[in-house]
């Protein structure tokens, strides 16, 4: 049975496993973690100095999708993650995992898209290469939903990205939402619509290649133009 097959005999909170398998086993095109977070989400803060772990000060752009345009990412801090006590990952995040300290009280999500299954086209993808992207981290830890290290350092895939804000083109932290995709056509009708709103009109719809959310504890800075 193929990974897309199996996905669509899970619930989507249970997809995190499956997903991972395509990125554990560095076949091209497949995926990692997420969870969804609400806009502002405003939660007591936790002290970040011993429970964060930062990519090293680099800074750069990426594209990213929001209301049917492309838009340009400027980040200007390191990503940071919680590091789980049970993480080995050498970028301290963890996919399957919601965060348990925040770097804010406000914060937006941002919906990271991968293809699962396929290879899309590379100007259709934010972040082509797998483990390389400006102020991502390079590796994810999958050792908590394998229950084996032998996942512990999983390059992160290649992805997109969706905003549903722009938060007046403010910077400001954002919480990694994954999303999988598993059909090449429900891809292209994501590129295409370049919107959230395309995400939430194919799980009306019923689609079975759309995942559910699966939770990292990653957040990103950037701000949007």
């Amino acid at each position: 049975m193929s990974i897309a097959q199996r996905l669509r005999r899970i619930r989507p909170r249970a997809a995190g496993g499956i997903l991972a398998v395509g990125v554990a086993l560095g076949t091209a095109g497949m995926i990692a973690p997420s969870l969804a977070a609400g806009s502002g989400t405003s939660m007591q803060m936790t002290s970040m100095s011993e429970t964060l772990t930062s990519s090293g000060g680099r800074v750069g752009t990426t594209p990213g999708w929001y209301d049917g345009r492309t838009v340009t990412f400027h980040y200007s801090k390191n990503f940071v993650c919680k590091r789980p006590p049970a993480d080995h990952s050498r970028s301290g995040c963890e996919a399957g995992t919601d965060y348990e300290a925040i770097p804010a009280r406000q914060f937006d999500p941002l919906y990271v898209i991968v293809p699962i299954g396929f290879t899309p086209a590379r100007s259709t993808l934010a972040c082509p290469v797998a483990g390389h992207c400006i102020d991502h981290p390079s590796t994810i830890d999958l050792s908590g939903v394998f229950g084996s290290a032998t996942y512990d350092n999983v390059k992160l895939p290649p992805h997109s990205h969706i905003i549903t804000t722009t938060n007046s083109a403010k910077a400001e932290w954002w919480d990694v939402v994954v999303i999988g995709v598993t059909s090449h056509a429900t891809w292209d009708k994501v590129v295409a619509a370049k919107s959230y709103a395309e995400i939430s009109r194919l799980r009306n719809a019923g689609a079975k290649t759309v995942t559910g959310n699966i939770p990292t504890n990653v957040f990103l800075w950037f701000s949007v133009s």
